[in-house]
């Protein structure tokens, strides 16, 4: 026999898994979507970046309305993730677009969100700096070397633990990746 306290609990606890699922379907969206932009910006394809963005956009929007009734689910990781892609992607296109990091979306500005999204971004530093130099270009690689190193020095400041210092390391390893492109390309002048 069925009490209406499990019928209630039952039903509160479908209602929270139907909404964790479709808030962990756009979230992927939204992660797969902010995948798809950096690719068009590694491409120079800055205006399907955008709207590749605006897209993942929508779908946060999607995101955010079907957690209200919901206390958590911003924090599941699949969601964290998305907006960690998100803001990677925000920050290199800011980057390509007035050559620094700062501020981006405020869906993307939550604090580790920001950082994670921020020492990615020197990854995709580097890959924008490798194609450049393969064209010739050696003062978008010493600019694109410059910014990676203001990240590492500011992060260095915050004394990262957990995944965000795992990220950190990442970020030191995208620096010293520019530092050694910017000798070889000495040694060719």
């Amino acid at each position: 026999m069925k009490s209406s306290t499990f019928s209630a609990i039952g039903k509160a606890y479908r209602d929270r898994e139907a909404a964790f699922r479709r808030m962990s379907g756009l979230a992927s969206d939204a992660l797969r979507l902010s995948k798809r932009a950096i690719f068009a910006m590694h491409r120079d394809d800055l205006k399907d970046a955008r709207r590749l963005l605006a897209e993942a956009s929508a779908q946060f929007k999607a995101c955010e309305k079907n957690m209200r009734s919901f206390n958590g689910l911003e924090e599941a990781g699949v969601y964290h993730a998305a907006l960690e892609e998100y803001a990677e992607a925000l920050l290199f296109l800011r980057y390509l677009d007035k050559g620094a990091f700062g501020l981006i979306e405020a869906r993307a500005m939550r604090v580790s969100v920001y950082l994670g999204g921020l020492s990615d971004a020197t990854g995709e530093l580097v890959r924008h700096a490798v194609r450049r130099a393969t064209d010739g270009d050696q003062g978008e690689v010493e600019r694109a070397y410059k910014a990676a190193e203001q990240v590492v020095a500011f992060l260095l400041d915050l004394d990262l633990t957990g995944n965000l210092r795992t990220k950190f390391d990442q970020a030191k390893k995208n620096l010293r990746t520019l530092e050694q492109m910017r000798y070889e390309l000495s040694l060719r002048k």
